[in-house]
């Protein structure tokens, strides 16, 4: 078969794998149904699962049709998402965007076929000026503040070390530099040994921890990892190298996924900052309707979720909410 033949054909079949409905597929849609495009960045993290899951969920809830599409990290394969639910005329398009700047190009073609596009989970630079009509979810920056603050009361002054997301997408961005601002004005006895990326991934956590570790041993007070999926990571490597819940650094994380929950119950994590899959999906959702209903007068606005750090105080009352079930 011709290798240029199959090139354009995988982008196909993985636009049909992760085609969703709120009814069955065989089903013919109503035309009266609204029918909303989401792409978003990856399903495979844990937090993105769990949006698939509540969107789903809230679709079913609210008679909604949608075209879910995993553009797998990559901004190639997201421009491409955005063009096929524009061409499947979605009444709005829904985006977690991968990158600040290279998802630009992708939504301005979207928004110049007049298809209300809002932002989710991630955003762009600047979206006001390619008339995007709103950003929703968490605001990074104030995520990474919280947890400075955490780290900042735990650790007055101490030696830190920072693993990263995805270079280039605004939660990693903002994560960073919320943290880092934070310190800077509020505890500049912090010390910031080194940061690296692992990509979201637990594995990855785990080597960057080690190497950390090999590197600077117990100098290291406080860890922060921009997720609770990387900092599981960064414990597992704790553990491999014999650190005890007596004398591990203060671990703090983002985003209170079901395993940061147990370990913050545990002991192995300090603390961790809330976020809500639920919440952010029926956010988006909510959002991309009162714009089709005419209820958002504004041309662009953001609708924030709170960032509520969670301890052992309180962490087992948000376990008891389910949200990653």
């Amino acid at each position: 078969m011709n290798p240029c033949f199959l090139k354009r054909l995988i982008p196909l079949l993985v636009l049909t794998t992760v085609y969703f409905t709120s009814s069955c597929q065989n089903q013919k849609q109503d035309p009266n149904t609204v029918s909303l495009g989401i792409s978003m960045s990856t399903f495979t993290s844990p937090y993105a699962s769990a949006a698939v899951r509540q969107f789903k969920k809230y679709a079913q809830e609210k008679g909604i049709h949608l075209l879910l599409l995993d553009a797998q990290l990559d901004i190639q394969r997201e421009a491409f998402n955005i063009s096929s639910l524009v061409q499947r005329k979605v009444h709005a398009l829904l985006v977690n965007v991968v990158d600040l700047k290279g998802t630009r190009a992708a939504l301005k073609k979207a928004i110049e076929s007049g298809i209300p596009v809002i932002c989710f989970n991630s955003n762009v630079d600047s979206p006001e000026s390619l008339g995007v009509r709103a950003y929703t979810g968490p605001e990074y920056y104030n995520q990474g503040v919280a947890a400075a603050r955490v780290a900042g009361r735990l650790k007055p002054e101490g030696k830190a070390v920072i693993i990263t997301g995805t270079p280039g997408y605004s939660p990693t961005h903002d994560r960073e530099k919320g943290f880092i601002d934070t310190l800077a004005q509020e505890n500049p006895e912090i010390q910031i040994l080194d940061s690296q990326t692992a990509l979201w991934m637990r594995e990855n956590a785990q080597r960057v921890m080690s190497d950390f570790i090999t590197k600077y041993g117990h100098a290291i007070d406080i860890v922060y990892a921009q997720d609770d999926n990387m900092a599981t990571g960064a414990v597992n490597a704790l553990r491999a190298a014999g650190y005890t819940l007596n004398n591990k650094p203060t671990v703090i994380s983002i985003g209170a996924q079901e395993d940061g929950l147990h370990l913050v119950k545990e002991g192995w994590m300090d603390a961790t900052i809330l976020q809500d899959p639920r919440e952010e999906c029926r956010l988006a959702v909510d959002t991309a309707l009162n714009i089709l209903e005419g209820k958002q007068t504004e041309s662009f606005r953001t609708y924030f979720m709170e960032a509520s750090p969670v301890n052992q105080s309180n962490v087992q009352d948000i376990i008891a909410m389910g949200l990653w079930d």
